[in-house]
């Protein structure tokens, strides 16, 4: 273990290496791009320092991943454990941003960010998966946003979630959170839920 590495920082190394890694346990993935397009201080202080990070974390069973194409540093429970648990609403947005981010890079061959509008996302969820009886309120909509912001999934551009002609950009750790087979898996489900909310509606009209 090269945990010498710790004892030979600065005091305001340490203090930074601790701020970053309690940060990257809580957000899971670190982009190496900011918001402002420019190189990241957490990501480049986690690259230059990631064998120190990496011999840190092992031993609480945390493994850290570096994806240079995509420009994300991220971790993982190699246990299992610390998963978070998404309510229906939150997953099906999450699968439906991790959708139009494969489709709008597909369409214009980027490689980075997408950016969408909470109606485009609504609008595609209707399409896609039709399970909910009404909308959703405005409160579980922004807390399922905030949710998926916090963890670095996306980054909102507008002033509010609340309007629908809000924008935000789906960053590419989507692709890491949720994997082809995994997106597939749990699309196929939801797709089987919608088909079962209406068969239900169908039998009720009958009834009646």
């Amino acid at each position: 273990m090269s945990l010498e590495l710790f004892e030979q920082m600065t005091q305001r190394e340490k203090d930074k290496f601790s701020r970053i890694c309690n940060m990257l346990l809580s957000v899971t993935y670190i982009l190496r791009e900011n918001s402002e397009g420019r190189l990241s201080a957490e990501f480049r202080f986690i690259d230059n320092n990631f064998e120190l990070f990496s011999d840190y974390l092992a031993p609480s069973g945390w493994r850290i991943h570096k994806d240079s194409q995509y420009g994300i540093i991220y971790v993982e429970n190699t246990e299992g454990y610390n998963k978070l648990s998404l309510n229906k609403l939150t997953t099906v947005m999450l699968i439906t941003i991790r959708i139009i981010y494969e489709e709008g890079r597909t369409q214009v061959g980027s490689k980075t960010d997408i950016c969408s509008t909470v109606s485009a996302l609504f609008g595609k969820i209707i399409n896609e998966f039709s399970i909910y009886p009404k909308k959703p309120s405005q409160k579980e909509i922004k807390d399922s946003f905030r949710i998926l912001e916090s963890h670095n999934l996306i980054r909102r551009l507008d002033e509010s979630y609340n309007d629908f002609e809000c924008r935000f950009v789906i960053l590419p750790s989507v692709l890491i959170a949720v994997p082809n087979d995994k997106c597939k898996a749990i699309c196929d489900n939801l797709k089987a839920e919608s088909e079962d909310i209406n068969d239900e509606e169908i039998d009720e009209t009958a009834i009646d």
